[in-house]
């Protein structure tokens, strides 16, 4: 009754224009959250989706924090930030997009597991996720690692305005049975066997320490959100009349009494909440990301000893491995003695059988899983095997790993590392070497970084221990394969002091004329070409190489363009609003006119596989010293 009180109020004062945005209620629905959530324990938690307030409000009982939120006042569960869909506690978060947050409680279930807990993580859904692919990848993981995860399907019969006949294909039990999942039944109008089976199913998870899907059939009274409703009346009214609320209510004078006073202390909280104070700005706009601050302080680097790029990373990550006792490596192929596809984690399932996990291929689902993870408070890192496939865990990335900390106002943080090999010349054709960064440049509250083999990887890479954001890794393939880095003598090395460092790359006894500013394998290609630059194009080039792409700090660049004067930016993606067209713009802004600047990049078409092609679509010398010929007027 509490719960559609509140959703009653909180509908009609939508409809009345007084609040903003839109509400998805459960109106009708509310016995599946009840039911399952007073089964529920201090270790157990619960995802939700964007009908997600009787879950809310079953799981945390803080509904006047609901109201808040939706009225969109600083006193809200999320300072009002993400009102009706976006909701945080404790023990409860939800989202927005269909079936994204599957996979996050599969991390938070595997993290459980791992800690010995005999814990429940239960995923509300509605049968219009049945759609979504991450679903059944994420089934996938929980039967195969045998997760405490517990999915009720509250079944509707609509997804939006469509019936689920133009929908749902097929029976939905079979899909779960198809894993391996037990499968348990009820309904929101047999309120007896629908309390008995959620106790059965949240046990069976809980002590079998085994997934489960729990389909209840159910029936929302109210539109989809506030005013998109196709449905006839005559069947809206034929469920509303047998409603159990509305027939308790109707019919015994004890609810109806509870319920009016339930509505009476709702009516008198929102108009409270109406009159608090909104959140301000500066309050929403703290910032995660390590930007670099202070005066730029170099040093000078000795070249890398290390051995080759993968060597480097697979002591790395493993010298992490072994000092966090709660990290976890996720991957796919990475099991012994195999290793994964570049050899980054070979070993690691070996030396850390718990922890190193050899994945199905599913990117999405397992950057899901990292993302649980992260948000337990463990290290994860997921491998993507080509950083082609980065694509299919874009929701993951931007719309869950990226968004919580502000989204939750700062409840949760989720220091997730994403590595992906990106990058040609291994003639792997076109879904297999492409460069994708221009695509990871723009996620806000994601660091992007590129080691290169310029310097020592673990120097580079130290600064992922102190990050509370995501961090997406961009690695290249080539600088797996590559030795020390052994600079002509006419150049010597700096380094400077950011956090994710930046390298220099100056002209010892010179001064230089052009300064260009590349990352990743790309700055080897142009480090290694430096003397050759100076022989055929008539140029003293001075090479600034960043680490961190996302936040990029302008400062190194801007600093050695504003003594040469000219700015050429190489980068082994194609150029359209790529990196260069950002390191272009700030040091336009910062520097005005003061700087002739230009970009190269490869040929805006997929990587060919024929090596003399793809070297040709890739930068080239040839290319590189017209375009500082262009920039210096000749």
């Amino acid at each position: 009754m509490r719960i559609r009180a509140v959703e009653s109020a909180l509908y009609d004062a939508f409809g009345k224009g007084q609040l903003h945005g839109t509400i998805h209620t459960c109106i009708g629905q509310e016995f599946s959250g009840v039911a399952i959530c007073q089964k529920l324990q201090s270790d157990d938690f619960v995802t939700s989706n964007h009908r997600c307030h009787g879950h809310f409000i079953a799981t945390t009982n803080q509904w006047r924090g609901l109201i808040d939120e939706l009225v969109g006042n600083v006193d809200g569960v999320c300072a009002g930030i993400g009102s009706s869909q976006h909701l945080c506690d404790e023990r409860f978060i939800s989202n927005g997009q269909q079936g994204g947050l599957l996979p996050v409680a599969a991390g938070m279930a595997l993290d459980r597991k791992l800690a010995g807990k005999k814990a429940v993580v239960v995923s509300f859904i509605g049968e219009g996720t049945l759609g979504e692919g991450v679903l059944y990848e994420t089934a996938n993981i929980t039967n195969l690692w045998n997760l405490p995860h517990l999915i009720v399907c509250e079944n509707n019969g609509y997804s939006q305005s469509t019936p689920q006949s133009m929908s749902v294909a097929g029976d939905i039990g079979a899909r779960a049975e198809a894993f391996g999942a037990r499968v348990f039944k009820a309904d929101t109008w047999d309120l007896e066997t629908l309390d008995e089976t959620a106790a059965q199913a949240v046990e069976f998870v809980r002590n079998n320490s085994r997934p489960a899907l729990m389909i209840v059939q159910t029936y929302r009274l109210n539109p989809h959100s506030k005013g998109d409703d196709q449905r006839a009346l005559e069947e809206i009214k034929w469920f509303s009349d047998r409603d159990p609320i509305n027939v308790a209510i109707q019919e015994i004078e004890d609810f109806a009494e509870a319920y009016a006073g339930i509505a009476a202390e709702v009516s008198s909280h929102l108009a409270t909440a109406m009159r608090k104070p909104k959140l301000s700005l500066s309050d929403y706009r703290v910032d995660q990301l390590p930007r670099a601050e202070g005066s730029i302080e170099w040093n000078r680097c000795e070249p890398s000893s290390g051995g080759r790029g993968a060597q480097q990373l697979n002591e790395f990550y493993g010298d992490w491995l072994e000092t966090d006792a709660r990290a976890i490596f996720l991957g796919e192929d990475i099991a012994d003695p195999y290793g994964g596809a570049f050899k980054v984690s070979k070993g690691f399932t070996t030396r850390f059988p718990e922890r190193a996990l050899t994945t199905p291929i599913s990117e999405a689902a397992i950057t899901g899983v990292g993302i649980g993870l992260a948000l337990t408070g463990r290290r994860a890192f997921v491998e993507i095997m080509f950083g082609d496939f980065i694509t299919l865990a874009f929701d993951q990335i931007v719309n869950n790993a990226s968004k919580f900390f502000h989204m939750y106002h700062r409840k949760l943080s989720c220091p997730v590392i994403v590595r992906a090999p990106m990058g040609g010349r291994r003639g792997y054709g076109p879904t297999h070497s492409q460069s994708l960064e221009r695509f990871l440049l723009g996620i806000d509250n994601c660091c992007l970084i590129s080691p290169n083999s310029l310097i020592p990887l673990s120097l580079q890479l130290d600064g992922l221990k102190s990050l509370s954001c995501p961090a997406i890794v961009a690695e290249n393939k080539i600088d797996y394969t590559l030795r020390d880095f052994v600079p002509d003598p006419a150049y010597v090395i700096d380094v400077d002091n950011a956090l994710f460092p930046t390298v220099r790359i100056a002209p010892a006894n010179a001064q230089a004329n052009v300064t260009i500013v590349s990352y990743g394998a790309m700055a080897r290609f142009v480090a290694d070409l430096l003397p050759r630059i100076f022989e055929e194009g008539d140029a003293i080039c001075e090479l600034i190489v960043p680490t961190a792409l996302n936040p990029f700090d302008p400062r190194p660049a801007l600093e050695s363009a504003g003594r040469t004067g000219h700015l050429v930016v190489v980068e082994e993606g194609s150029s359209s609003a790529g990196f260069g067209a950002e390191v272009v713009a700030r040091i336009e802004e910062l520097a005005g006119d003061r700087v002739v600047s230009a970009r190269l990049g490869s040929y805006p078409v997929p990587p060919p596989s024929v090596p003399a092609l793809e070297a040709e679509v890739l930068p080239t010398l040839a290319r590189l010293v017209e375009v500082i010929a262009m920039v210096l007027g000749k």
